[in-house]
């Protein structure tokens, strides 16, 4: 058994399902939050205006996927 990188490739079929549903839409996401459970929703943050304040919910490969608008955090010493 070989460990790998899990997450990337489950992250790149999750923007292109994105972009598929709205072309540009990959770019706006700044931050995608794996739960550690299976049944709790997969997390997505995108940047303010990209949704015009709607909360959309979507399904994956049977799992949840909320994606929601959120601020980019302060960088350090702003």
């Amino acid at each position: 058994m070989s460990a790998g990188r899990v997450g990337v490739p489950m992250t790149d079929r999750i923007l292109e399902f994105l972009e598929e549903r709205n072309p540009g839409f990959k770019a706006a996401v700044w931050r995608i939050f794996y739960p550690m459970r299976e049944d709790e929703p997969i997390e997505v943050a995108v940047k303010p205006g990209t949704l015009s304040g709607e909360v959309l919910e979507l399904t994956f490969d049977d799992r949840t996927i909320i994606v929601k608008e959120e601020p980019k955090p302060a960088r350090r010493g702003e």
